[in-house]
């Protein structure tokens, strides 16, 4: 099949259910399966059990990829299954620069976000804690034990929930956009 084709048939997904997602705060099953089957259906047709094996593994690398955010209740199923429908359609390719470019997109939404609440300092500070601690488990000796001291006596801090959220598929669909003006490739800068 075309490119073309497919990147039409993955934006024309990613569109409808960021107006879900938006409107809602939820991704209809129907229309993340319905990318799914169409990825499948165009895998077939394209290139047979090869294609089709193509778009599954897409669908599983898509899911997959998002399977620890959503576990760690970090984003919805929804997203998860939208970047399967993603993977259907582009292949395991276009899963991976989509969610690549997605988690970038998604860190400067939740900056701004952040910065407009006046949250921005409180999470700057605490994951600089958590890294503080993190890095006195690496070193040995009294710098390790003095940073572990320092995660510990500002646990209070640690990681708080800010309360805000955003509709993760708008992140995902500036990470496919920016994956199909960037051929699906590393933008080298």
């Amino acid at each position: 099949m075309n490119i073309i084709f497919q990147i039409c048939i993955a934006c024309l997904i990613t569109t409808i259910a960021v107006w879900f997602d938006y409107r809602e705060r939820r991704i209809p099953n129907y229309l993340v399966f319905a990318g799914m089957t169409v990825g499948l259906v165009i895998g077939m047709a394209s290139g047979g059990i090869k294609g089709l094996a193509w778009s599954a593994l897409g669908a599983l690398a898509g899911i997959a990829l998002l399977l620890v955010p959503f576990a760690m209740g970090g984003i919805g199923a929804g997203d998860v299954k939208l970047l399967g429908a993603i993977g259907a359609v582009l292949g395991a390719k276009g899963a991976l620069f989509s969610m690549l470019y997605g988690a970038i997109a998604g860190g400067l939404i939740s900056i701004i976000i952040l910065a407009k609440h006046g949250r921005l300092k409180v999470v700057l500070i605490s994951i600089l804690v958590w890294l503080a601690g993190f890095i006195g488990y690496v070193i040995p000796g009294s710098i390790g034990r003095g940073l572990r001291t320092f995660q510990h006596t500002r646990s209070h801090d640690y990681l708080p929930k800010s309360g805000l959220s955003i509709p993760y598929s708008v992140a995902i669909a500036i990470g496919l956009v920016v994956a199909v003006i960037a051929d699906f490739q590393v933008i080298g800068l």
